[in-house]
């Protein structure tokens, strides 16, 4: 025995056209309300808050009126999101995963890529530079990783008398 699909009549009160026009019109109102970031909130309405600082308001007190309007953040937060803000707005924002190159990197920048190194292998002569970032090497002998019995030594076993 067969099965076969079963679709309902659909009685349409507008063409399609109005059927997607509207679909289309609710889809952007439920944008406009759709949950944000509270970066995003800050970001769309800086000046206004700007506005309240030059003015003299504290972070403590807007941070209060945002809380009031249902927006939770804290002064310490709220004075980062409007440093960053103005910082887009400057035109300075760059990614936030460059990192601070380490102090001993500096050498090493002068290469088009820091990851690679222009000596040869052959080489038994090493640039000053080099030589400097290489660690001293120990006049001590490595340790082994594993425990070892050096230094240990047997006493005679205790008399048992009975």
């Amino acid at each position: 025995m067969t099965r076969s699909a079963k679709r309902s009549a659909v009685n349409l009160t507008m063409t399609v056209e109005e059927l997607t026009a509207d679909l289309a019109k609710e889809h952007e109102e439920w944008l406009s309300h759709k949950p944000q970031t509270v970066y995003d909130v800050i970001k769309q309405i800086y000046e206004p808050l700007l506005k309240m600082k030059q003015d003299g308001r504290t972070d403590s007190e807007i941070c209060a009126m945002l809380i009031k309007r249902n927006i939770d953040i804290s002064a310490g937060t709220f004075a980062t999101y409007m440093k960053r803000v103005a910082k887009e707005l400057r035109g300075g924002s760059r990614p936030r995963t460059a990192r601070k190159p380490k102090p001993d990197s500096e050498a090493r920048r002068a290469t088009p890529d820091s990851r690679v190194q222009n000596s040869t292998p052959d080489s038994k002569v090493d640039s000053g530079a080099q030589q400097a970032s290489r660690p001293k090497p120990d006049s001590a002998p490595a340790q082994s990783a594993s425990p070892s019995m050096a230094g240990f030594t047997s006493r005679k076993p205790p008399a048992l008398d009975a």
